[in-house]
Formats: structure tokens, C-alpha cells, sequence
């Protein structure tokens, strides 16, 4: 049995001086694999620099997250390309995308905060068309929008990814006709979210992906404290209990569904 922790974001961890303690604890629950995402210029090299030194366990991508858009995000965006343009690139761009949650209440900063969000997803998204790689969406009451500038985009519905799934059925169908897929984080373990295991019964089992999202997110039992990539483990066991599907398979799917997307070998 493996897992393959699609959404991970180490900085924190390394920080702390604890990476080798969760990587160890990942090992013991069969995580074997996880893929680093970036969010900005923080931590890109830091994430290059771990799948340098974790080759077969460690993988990253690089993107600028769409909290950290700011009237900086051009440079930050040319250095995404200089990434991309590396010997040894990232498997993929993200996470990106719209977040309108997080924007500020004064209604003209909130537009213009917008407006810069939208620029950047879509310069984003057309580095990673003209790269042939995947993208990792961010979509956080955006939902619609971010699929209207995908569209635009002309980028191959096939490598996008939304992360941290957090709609209903209609929105997993669409996206699902579309060619993407959703992925699903601990949240997905919550008593009152059952309109998320809806939607994951949707998209079927055979598309099955999952992330811990970690350190954010922690699945039931662990709710409320700091997530970690051996957490994914839980989410299986609890996936397994309420689908009744054995859970080495559970395990195996979302293993090889990940390294399909990311075109990662098996």
C-alpha cells in the first residue's frame, strides 16, 4: 500500500527543524510520495531544493498563489518562468488562482485586488499550457470565475486540478465535464460536510485524489491540530469506512491517479 500526498506545504516543518520527524512519521503510514507546493517566491527554492535531495519522494511545482498577489506580481511571475525554464523544472504549476475570501471589505481595494488575481491566473495558466504542465487551482468563493478564465485560457482541461475541493455536485459535474478533477483534504472527514462526500462519490472513486493540504486541515480525529502529510493515511481509513471499499485500493487509486496527473512515473 502507498499514498500519495497530492498537496503538501513543508516550509513550516522545515523551519521548525522537524521535517525529517514528518517524514518518518509519513513512512510509518505509507506515505511514500508527496508533492510540495508552492505559493511564492518564499518557497519555491526550498521545495526545488528538497526534490533535489528526495528525488523519489519529494516533488514540486511553483506558483503564485493569489494571496500573495500584489502589485509585486509581475517580478514574481518572471520568476515563476525562470523555474520553468530550469534543467530539472517543477511537475507543475500552482497552486493558482482566484481567492475572494480573503479580500479586503473597502469595495475599490477589493475590486482592484480582483483584478490583479484574474491577470495573474491567467498568465499562470498560459505558462503552464506553453510548459505542457499541470495546474493546481486555488478557488476560494471564485468558483464560477475560475472556471471562465480556465476556458479563456485555452489550456487543456486534462491538467487541472482543484485543490482542496470545497463545492457541491453541480460544480464537481461541471468541472468533471470539462475534463478537470478535484482533489479532497481532510475537510472532506467533517461531520457536516456531506455535501463534499457527494461530491466525491460524483467524480467516482476510479478519480479519486487526495492531499492533506497540511498543515492546514486536519481530518477527524485530529481536527484542530497542526496537519501533516501522515494524516493522509486517516482520511483513507475514513474514506474506506464510508465508501466500504477495501482500503489498500482506496490507497492504490489516488497513488496512481496522482502520478497520472502530475505525470510522475509509477
Amino acid at each position: 500500500m502507498n499514498w500519495f500526498d497530492s498537496h503538501c506545504h513543508l516550509k513550516g516543518f522545515l523551519n521548525k527543524g522537524i521535517l525529517e520527524e514528518i517524514f518518518l512519521r509519513a513512512e510509518e503510514k505509507k506515505v511514500s510520495r508527496m508533492m510540495a507546493i508552492g505559493t511564492s517566491s518564499g518557497d519555491w527554492e526550498i521545495y526545488k531544493n528538497l526534490n533535489k535531495e528526495y528525488r523519489a519522494k519529494i516533488f514540486y511545482s511553483v506558483g503564485l498563489h493569489p494571496c500573495y498577489v500584489d502589485g509585486n506580481y509581475e517580478e514574481e511571475l518572471e520568476t515563476v518562468k525562470q523555474f520553468l525554464d530550469l534543467p530539472n523544472p517543477p511537475m507543475a504549476v500552482g497552486e493558482i488562482g482566484l481567492d475572494y475570501f480573503h479580500l479586503p471589505k473597502e469595495t475599490v481595494e477589493a475590486e482592484k485586488i480582483m483584478k490583479i488575481q484574474k491577470i495573474a491566473f491567467m498568465r499562470q495558466l498560459k505558462l503552464a499550457a506553453d510548459h505542457n504542465l499541470p495546474t493546481v487551482i486555488h478557488s476560494r468563493n471564485a468558483f464560477d470565475d475560475c472556471i471562465e478564465i480556465i476556458d479563456k485560457s485555452g489550456i487543456d482541461w486534462s491538467r487541472v486540478l482543484f485543490h482542496c475541493f470545497s463545492e457541491g455536485t453541480d460544480q464537481v459535474k461541471l468541472l468533471n465535464q470539462k475534463g478537470g478533477l478535484a482533489s479532497f483534504t481532510g475537510i472532506v472527514t467533517f461531520k457536516k460536510n456531506e455535501f463534499l462526500r457527494d461530491a466525491l462519490k460524483v467524480q467516482g472513486v476510479d478519480k479519486l485524489i487526495l492531499e492533506t493540504d497540511s498543515p492546514y486541515l486536519a481530518p477527524e480525529p485530529n481536527r484542530g491540530k497542526e496537519n501533516e502529510p501522515s494524516y493522509l493515511a486517516l482520511i483513507g481509513e475514513y474514506l474506506s469506512n464510508y465508501l466500504t471499499q477495501d482500503q489498500d485500493e482506496l490507497a492504490n487509486l489516488s497513488y496512481l491517479n496522482t502520478c497520472k496527473f502530475y505525470d510522475i512515473e509509477i
